[in-house]
C-alpha cells in the first residue's frame, strides 16, 4: 500500500509540475492580452472603464481568460487516486457488512444453493464444486467494480459542478458585475 502511495504521489508531482509550468506560460499569455485590450479600451471606450483601475481590469480579463479545464482535470484525478484505497476499504467493510447481515450471501451458500450448472472454461476441462465456489468468490468483483464507479462518477460530478458554477461570463459582463 505504501509503494502504492509513494508511486501515485511521484505521478502527482510530476503532474502538478507539468501544471504549474504550463500554467506560468499561460499568464504571461494573458498578462500580455490583458495590456493589449486595456489600451483598445483606453482609445475606443474610455468612458467604460471609468472608475477602474489597469490592475482591476487585468484581474477580470485573467478569470475571464484563463483556462480553467485543465485544474479541474487535475484536481479530480488526484482526489481519485488518492480516495482510491479508501474507496476499496469501505467497500470491503461493506461487503462484510451485507455478509454479515445476509444480505450477500456467502460463496458457499451460492454454490450450495443456487445451481450454477458445470461451468466449462475450457473443452477438456469441467469446473466441479471447488471451482464453483471460486467462481462464486469472484463476483465480489462485480460489487467492487461498480463501486469504484460510482465513486468515480461521483467525484467527476463533483468536480464538474463546481466548474460549471464558477464559470465566469463575457469580458464586458464581468466589467460590469464589478461595478455592483
Amino acid at each position: 500500500m505504501l509503494g502504492f502511495f509513494l508511486t501515485i504521489l511521484i505521478v502527482l508531482g510530476l503532474l502538478g509540475a507539468l501544471y504549474w509550468r504550463w500554467r506560468r506560460g499561460i499568464e504571461e499569455e494573458i498578462a500580455e492580452g490583458a495590456g493589449i485590450e486595456w489600451e483598445h479600451f483606453q482609445k475606443h471606450e474610455p468612458e467604460f472603464l471609468k472608475g477602474m483601475s489597469e490592475s482591476q481590469f487585468r484581474d477580470i480579463y485573467k478569470r475571464v481568460h484563463e483556462p480553467r479545464f485543465p485544474g479541474y482535470a487535475l484536481s479530480a484525478l488526484a482526489t481519485f487516486l488518492l480516495t482510491l484505497p479508501v474507496t476499496l476499504i469501505a467497500l470491503a467493510g461493506l461487503q462484510r457488512l451485507g455478509q454479515k447481515l445476509g444480505v450477500l450471501p456467502q460463496p458457499v451458500e451460492m454454490v450450495r444453493y443456487v445451481n450454477l450448472g458445470e461451468v466449462r472454461l475450457t473443452q477438456a476441462w469441467e469446473c466441479g464444486a471447488e471451482c464453483q465456489l471460486y467462481v462464486a468468490e469472484a463476483f465480489a468483483g462485480f460489487y467492487y467494480f461498480f463501486g469504484v464507479l460510482i465513486t468515480w462518477l461521483l467525484i467527476v460530478a463533483f468536480y464538474m459542478r463546481r466548474f460549471h458554477h464558477r464559470r465566469p461570463g463575457y469580458l464586458r459582463d464581468e466589467i460590469i458585475r464589478s461595478r455592483d
